[in-house]
């Protein structure tokens, strides 16, 4: 018997790839962006991966409700218990920059809660892909003495870090989906960031946090639903259970 969505797992790792792929191309022979809405980087690979992706996933699962960051989004998938949440190029600054630290980030949702990720940094040639259906909270309870902890570049470089324990040190790392699967991986200690994100932003990495037993909450400590009618996450905070409490804590303290 086949394990739960490891077909759309499979077509998920495979568009994901091909997507990833061909921005990766794209970057090395030049291509046009500019801003949406005066302030929010965009590149013509953005919109020719969301095309992609859509094509894809839409078309091997025609049922799935879809929110993507690259797509008008509609109501029409509130009415879905199944929903893809994409995001197309996480980290477009860094992409356009060269930076190897964006990623491609197919999640898919089921009744709010994520299933399943697949985070594709096809600069560094990493791969993340897991199914979390069921999973349960297995990290450790333990506090380590000096954690690393995974902040926006832009956090990092602005003095715009959230305020740590004693001891933790702040790692800046460009796309939020590149850093959850990281820290999905043991590349890291925890992900903290008090910026509001969009859903696309964050659903697939939490799958791959919650397949290896980490705990995902908003940066305050509250559990998060995905396809929600205003898709945005009031920050986050990802660590093991010992790691996360502590943290989250010390962030609740009056300063």
């Amino acid at each position: 018997m086949s394990e739960p969505f490891s077909e759309e797992l499979e077509v998920a790792v495979a568009a994901a790839r091909a997507a990833g792929d061909e921005v990766a191309r794209m970057r090395r022979e030049g291509l046009r962006y500019g801003r949406k809405d005066g302030w929010e980087l965009v590149s013509v690979a953005d919109i020719r991966a969301a095309e992609m992706l859509h094509e894809a996933l839409a078309g091997a699962f025609p049922g799935t409700g879809w929110l993507s960051e690259e797509h008008t989004d509609t109501s029409e998938r509130l009415g879905c218990d199944r929903v893809w949440v994409v995001d197309p190029i996480d980290g477009t600054r860094e992409y356009l920059q060269g930076i190897p630290e964006y990623a491609v980030s197919v999640g898919l949702v089921v009744e709010g809660a994520p299933v399943l990720g697949v985070v594709y940094n096809p600069a560094a040639g990493e791969m993340y892909a897991a199914c979390c259906a069921g999973a349960t909270e297995s990290g450790s309870r333990l506090t380590p003495p000096r954690p690393r902890v995974m902040v926006g570049r832009g956090e990092h470089q602005w003095d715009d870090v959230p305020p740590l324990p004693p001891g933790a040190r702040a790692v800046g790392i460009g796309s939020v989906a590149y850093r959850l699967a990281l820290l999905a991986h043991g590349k890291g200690d925890a992900v903290v960031t008090a910026s509001g994100r969009s859903e696309w932003d964050v659903a697939a990495g939490a799958a791959l946090c919650h397949a290896a037993g980490l705990r995902v909450t908003d940066v305050l400590g509250a559990p998060l639903r995905f396809n929600q009618p205003e898709p945005n996450v009031r920050g986050l905070l990802v660590a093991a259970p010992g790691l996360h409490e502590h943290m989250a804590t010390y962030l609740r303290r009056p300063f």
